[in-house]
């Protein structure tokens, strides 16, 4: 109940590219420019980071289902609006509003993160991408036979029966008793059966003992004397090697990402199959896409045991291979009016996706979780992600005007060499962070010689 909200947002990365194709058709009331267009697809995710900032204080104030559906009133009251719009205006307010709860999946990695055996939390966190998927692929269902306005109250109507429904779903005990609540806290854990799972609270986090120069707030010994250094202040934690160093990975990884052409497949998979001259019915196509994007995510779940890099570099390389594909049909079939072999544009696309979902789409954010310390986690998790939707709001809205300047053929190249840039920073840059703790994480971002002892009870 608390994930079916990525299913809604997942039927809004779909809804704009079914809303585009449908404006297109003469009988439409409503008409719009290439940049109209790329305003209504780009917007929400312009939106998202204000969203987020939002998300990220009414998670620690109120809990992570009260946030959940405190975030369904804008969801909501966006559906409502783009159900009756009748104008370019009103369509972008609702789409406008519909990106303050876009990044509500922090609350989904938190509760799951929270109340979930650390030994099967990745099994369940890919329960989030998997919902998406599912999303992505009913709406493309609803596409074939309802108008974009009726596929909007449908999702009005979801939004309001799960914001019911979360009344059922407890706040996750760790949550409660940091708050103080600890006997609501000890009848949600007999309620979920988590006393023997769980067990007692996790034991500290193991000591890393590097160079002193690293560490803030120690004292020196000279002979019998002790002399206290003074508190660090907190901005400079963020000039310390191992909170720049992987906000530096990071957001080069986001950047790998957001190039490959990825999410502009998700929110242009109608123009994208019309730009490639695909021969089939583009909902049709897309729902292929909707299809590969779930069991992409049922893949992912399943080797959630692999090493993170080495699915990196399969995801990336099987992603640049399906476009090299595209690019090489295309330039070898230019010009003419029906090109055999047909299905080879469709098994790409529907490849390139299902590959995506291995590693490239997923993995960015889940890093931004894992190699950060304690003290900065927060914000910076913060920053790094809002720098990552800043980055997808950007190639989402100059999309189009790169396929008029440039070319299909020339873009998804483009694209295809971005997909190989993420097999090279798996191998040579991309920290492994599968099965390690924080502690272990972070000394790789250390220099070898600094590191004295590690003291792992």
């Amino acid at each position: 109940m608390m994930c079916f909200t990525q299913f809604l947002i997942g039927c809004s990365y779909s809804f704009s590219s079914t809303l585009l194709s449908e404006l297109r058709e003469p009988s439409s009331t409503i008409h719009l420019t290439i940049e109209e267009e790329s305003w209504i697809t780009s917007i929400t995710v312009l939106i998202c980071p204000i969203g987020l900032l939002m998300i990220g204080i009414l998670t620690d104030k109120f809990g992570r289902r009260k946030t959940v559906q405190i975030v369904y009133i804008p969801m909501a009251l966006s559906w409502l609006i783009i159900t009756f719009a009748n104008s370019y205006t009103t369509i972008l307010i609702g789409k406008i509003i519909l990106g303050i709860p876009f990044g509500v999946s922090t609350c989904m990695f938190l509760y799951i993160s929270e109340i979930t055996p650390a030994n099967l939390r990745p099994l369940y966190i890919t329960l989030v991408t998997m919902t998406v998927g599912l999303g992505m692929m009913v709406e493309c269902i609803l596409a074939m036979f309802f108008h974009w306005q009726i596929i909007s109250g449908i999702m009005l109507v979801m939004s309001v029966a799960n914001f019911c429904t979360l009344f059922m779903v407890p706040e996750p005990p760790m949550w409660l008793r940091s708050k103080g609540r600890t006997a609501e806290a000890d009848e949600v854990d007999k309620w979920l059966d988590l006393g023997h799972v769980m067990g007692t609270p996790a034991t500290a986090a193991p000591a890393t003992t590097v160079d002193t120069a690293d560490v803030p707030d120690t004292a020196t010994v000279d002979g019998d004397k002790k002399t206290a250094v003074a508190p660090t202040p907190y901005w400079s934690l963020f000039l310390r090697r191992n909170v720049w160093m992987p906000t530096a990975i990071t957001l080069t990884f986001f950047v790998c990402q957001q190039g490959s052409g990825v999410y502009v497949l998700l929110f242009y998979s109608m123009d994208v199959l019309r730009d490639c001259r695909v021969p089939w019915d583009s909902n049709t196509v897309s729902l292929f896409l909707s299809v590969a994007r779930l069991m992409g995510g049922v893949g992912f779940a399943a080797m959630h045991r692999v090493a993170r890099r080495k699915l990196v570099m399969i995801s990336g390389g099987c992603m640049a291979v399906s476009l090299l594909v595209v690019v090489a049909y295309m330039s070898a079939f230019t010009g003419v009016q029906d090109p055999p072999f047909a299905m080879t544009l469709i098994i790409a696309f529907v490849m390139f996706m299902f590959f995506a979902l291995f590693a490239i789409l997923p993995m960015p954010w889940i890093l931004c979780g894992e190699v950060f310390p304690m003290e900065v986690k927060g914000v910076m998790n913060g920053v790094v992600q809002t720098c990552g939707y800043v980055m997808w709001f950007m190639i989402c809205k100059i999309y189009p005007s790169m396929i008029s300047s440039l070319g299909v053929e020339i873009v998804w190249s483009i694209f295809a060499f971005f997909c190989i840039l993420n097999v090279l920073f798996a191998i040579f840059i991309m920290p492994e962070t599968k099965g390690k703790t924080l502690a272990e994480v972070l000394l790789y971002f250390e220099p070898q010689k600094q590191v004295k002892k590690i003291n792992f009870p």
